[in-house]
């Protein structure tokens, strides 16, 4: 019977370690499912390296400081991520200033004549600290990200980005990198 039971306690492992392992598959397949994650594109090297003679070294972007609105508001253009891929790329806006700061009928502008209109109706509002991501591809607005719904992409390294208020005067400005 001894020698029974050894065999019981076996099978008994290694069925226990096959549900579990069956269990963990299960809830990281409905995890995936359930929560998408979208991860960049990893760059590749070139397939012919570039001789050192042919090397050209871009200076790093300048930034232009944030200027203060018609009543002292201050917010600036943070960054301008992703540039050149309409699905990663996004311009994140930071509020500097006290109080709250209505977005309503701003702009934000490239060099081209892309320009993304914040909307009146919802009205974006950006409190002391807080920021929105404006992203170039299609998606569904929340309070701290909106999308312009193209699927071109709007950035290109050395043009400026700039915001601008609803009476039509520049608030900020960004250099892509």
């Amino acid at each position: 019977m001894r020698r029974g039971g050894r065999n019981s306690l076996l099978l008994y492992l290694i069925l226990n370690i096959i549900v579990s392992a069956a269990t963990v598959l299960a809830v990281l397949m409905v995890w995936e499912r359930l929560r998408p994650q979208e991860t960049p594109a990893l760059p590749t090297a070139p397939a012919d390296p570039i001789p050192a003679s042919e090397v050209v070294e871009t200076p790093l972007p300048t930034l232009t400081p944030t200027l203060p609105g018609p009543a002292g508001e201050l917010i600036e253009i943070a960054a301008v991520i992703g540039a050149t891929d309409p699905q990663q790329e996004y311009v994140q806006l930071r509020r500097l200033g006290e109080g709250d700061l209505s977005l309503a009928g701003w702009q934000l502008k490239d060099e081209d004549g892309n320009v993304y209109t914040f909307s009146k109706d919802p009205e974006l509002i950006l409190y002391k600290g807080g920021a929105v991501l404006v992203y170039t591809r299609v998606g569904n607005d929340t309070p701290t990200e909106v999308f312009w719904n193209r699927t071109e992409a709007v950035w290109r390294p050395g043009e400026w980005a700039t915001l601008v208020d609803n009476l039509g005067q520049v608030q900020a400005r960004f250099q892509v990198p």
